[in-house]
């Protein structure tokens, strides 16, 4: 036995007590012994049962985008990694003052994208939401991220998503794994999504999955996938540079996972050095001063947009300003148009419905 797995082992006593007090919790919230706020608009969560990595950001940005061509949506997040508490409302936030330290990371990523819409952050969603609508009272709509395990407040429309290359049926509730609650509490979920698809679509058997995840019949299961976008120079070193395969690049990462990432720039480029840091860290000036030492006449730094967020502070722009660096932005596709079509229907038509029914 290898010594992770002997860790393993022995955390499992732990991963069913933390596991037993989640599904204790939910209970006591089902049964209505602890009482939770229902908003009287639509409100759609996208979360998950597992730590990070799942891709909540861009889907997220993807109903974003395809409900406010109808409807006006406003954005709430518990803005996970800031420095700051309470709420604080993005858009009344003097731009010299936002931050991924003031707001986090993934929620100005998602303000960056979507400026002109309300976008706040909470941890306490009740207040988030009731602040957002003061401000924002012509919201129809409220896309709240990250928040299946925020019991205190009953979305209109659960989303889970799982990833692809580590689904929570073959997972563990902490300390032993990544969940945050047994997999039992997907059954909440109105619809599922396995993200980071790598393989062909027609590898994937359908009816296999619904299985292993253990969905019901009416809890539909859609696929999606990264599709990166052209690099995208955000410094003014790399405006006019033309990118080849000979470039030679170094790629930093505060993300999840990054492999797909680097393998999907492997394809195009070389990559001399890849510098792995954990999700959501915080950079300091030392780290992005040791970047120089990597630097050839022909390199480029590539990162993340959600890395490029946390890389705006003050300290770090007299180092960055003077590298060429770039970000490759990522969109969600789902694997057939059928999907997609169905995926933006039931969006739609939940909105309408909920609309209707308050």
């Amino acid at each position: 036995m290898s010594k992770s797995l002997k860790i393993r082992y022995y955390l499992y006593p732990f991963a069913w007590i933390f596991g037993g007090i989640a599904w204790i919790r939910r209970r006591l919230y089902k049964a209505g012994i602890l009482k939770t706020y229902q908003p009287e608009i639509p409100v759609v969560c996208v979360g998950n049962i597992a730590i990070g990595g799942t891709g909540k950001t861009p889907h997220a940005g993807f109903i974003t985008r395809v409900l406010s061509k109808q409807y006006h949506v406003s954005m709430l997040s518990r803005g996970y990694g800031r420095t700051s508490k309470g709420y604080i409302l993005a858009n009344t936030t003097p731009m010299e003052q936002l931050s991924a330290a003031l707001i986090g990371d993934e929620p100005l990523q998602l303000h960056e994208r979507f400026p002109s819409l309300p976008l706040a952050v909470a941890e306490n969603r009740k207040e988030g939401i009731r602040k957002l609508l003061e401000y924002a009272p012509d919201t129809d709509v409220i896309v709240m991220d990250d928040a299946y395990q925020h019991l205190s407040v009953t979305p209109t429309l659960r989303m889970i998503l799982t990833e692809y290359a580590r689904p929570y049926f073959e997972d563990y509730p902490m300390p032993a794994g990544r969940l945050r609650e047994f997999p039992s509490a997907v059954a909440d979920a109105d619809l599922v999504v396995v993200t980071k698809v790598t393989d062909e679509m027609e590898a994937i058997d359908r009816d296999a999955w619904r299985k292993r995840l253990g969905l019901r019949d009416d809890q539909p299961l859609f696929f999606t996938r990264y599709q990166y976008a052209a690099p995208e120079p955000v410094t003014a070193a790399a405006q006019n540079l033309t990118l080849t395969s000979d470039t030679d690049i170094i790629l930093m990462t505060g993300i999840a996972r990054s492999q797909p990432l680097y393998e999907h720039l492997q394809t195009n480029y070389h990559i001399s050095k890849h510098i792995k840091y954990p999700d959501h860290h915080r950079y300091t000036i030392s780290e992005i001063e040791q970047l120089k030492k990597y630097f050839g006449e022909n390199s480029v730094l590539f990162t993340t947009e959600k890395d490029w967020m946390r890389l705006q502070g003050e300290s770090f722009k007299k180092t960055l300003s003077l590298l060429p660096v770039f970000i490759l932005p990522i969109e969600i596709e789902f694997l057939t148009e059928e999907e997609h079509q169905t995926f933006i229907h039931i969006l739609k038509d939940h909105v309408r419905r909920t609309q209707k029914k308050n």
